[in-house]
């Protein structure tokens, strides 16, 4: 499944008046499809140029 997503501005803006955080939204489905679950805690880990998303064991 590949979706084009974008990552909308959030939270707090820094003294030049500039957005520091953004976030993207999942569908339900996408989210089922990696076996995962609205409201869970997951992981969030950044490697080789690439932003990964990682259920956590608790």
């Amino acid at each position: 499944m590949v979706r084009r997503k974008t990552l909308s501005p959030c939270g707090p803006k820094d003294k030049d008046d500039n957005y520091r955080n953004a976030h993207v939204n999942l569908h339900e489905d996408e989210l089922t499809v990696a076996g995962m679950e609205i409201g869970e805690r997951v992981l969030v880990r950044v490697r080789d140029n690439r932003i990964v998303i990682q259920r956590t064991d608790r």
